[in-house]
């Protein structure tokens, strides 16, 4: 049976581990055709990085890239004003996979398609 794997991880998941751990752990799940749905999400830092290491390791035949997606959320202050933007969630997933994403403020859309990608199905 073919079906496209998503993965929901809460912030605890990966609460221990570090930067790298982290980018490793989610360039082998998204190597492997997963989409990763993450509770809160990266630093800056380790997005940035993510997608660095992302570059190096890009094969037109197997593994052309990621898609990040973030969904956030304002944190408001006594007065109503806008305090901070806070990562709600954040999906990750392959390029080749992840066809049409719609986003709005509060609203997060994603069509996958496993039709001709080279992605591996579960």
């Amino acid at each position: 049976m073919e079906g496209l794997k998503m993965d929901f991880l809460s912030s605890d998941a990966l609460e221990g581990s570090s930067s790298m751990e982290k980018i490793s752990m989610i360039i082998n799940r998204v190597k492997a055709g997963d989409i990763l749905v993450i509770e809160g999400g990266l630093t800056p830092s380790e997005e940035a990085e993510l997608i660095e290491t992302t570059m190096r390791e890009i094969d037109i035949e197997n593994f052309v890239g990621i898609d990040i997606h973030t969904l956030e959320r304002d944190e408001r202050s006594f007065f109503g004003f806008s305090k901070k933007k806070t990562i709600g969630i954040t999906i990750i997933g392959p390029a080749n996979v992840m066809r049409s994403v719609k986003k709005k403020s509060n609203f997060l859309s994603i069509i996958a398609e496993l039709g001709d990608s080279s992605a591996s199905v579960h």
